[in-house]
């Protein structure tokens, strides 16, 4: 898992301005039921979790059938290492959803870049997700 997180950041760093000279992030792997009560922590479940970063643990918490092989499963991880990267460099942001402007047109780059996978998401979902409640 080193090898691929390390790859991973050195692509981040190739394609980004992030600062990724910092340590790699640690890795736990959960049950998906597991996973979704330690991220919703009783709040009401919205969505699919894929996947989160832990920031007051720096660690990806990942579901336990992530695998290593499916070239959307890496991009999840890229996902959270961005936001493993955001935090280390103590990036602000007005709300925790201005965190994901970054992310998926990156994610997306990279699922195209290395996998020559297309991934076409909605603008419009993408600045809903992105954005500040209020300021949309």
């Amino acid at each position: 898992m080193k090898e691929i997180i390390t790859a991973l950041m050195i692509w981040l760093g190739a394609n980004s301005d992030f600062n990724v000279d910092m340590d790699i992030p640690q890795v736990l792997f959960l049950p998906q039921a597991e996973m979704e009560q330690r991220y919703y922590d009783g709040a009401e479940k919205h969505g699919d979790l894929h996947a989160f970063y832990d920031t007051k643990r720096d660690t990806i918490i990942l579901p336990d059938t992530w695998d290593r092989r499916k070239p959307w499963d890496l991009s999840v991880l890229l996902h959270e290492i961005i936001h493993y990267v955001q935090d280390q460099n103590d990036i602000q942001f007005s709300c925790v959803q201005e965190m994901e402007g970054p992310t998926y047109p990156l994610q997306k780059q990279y699922l195209k870049q290395v996998h020559d996978f297309d991934w076409d998401y909605d603008l419009l979902w993408h600045h809903m997700v992105s954005h500040c409640p209020g300021r949309i």
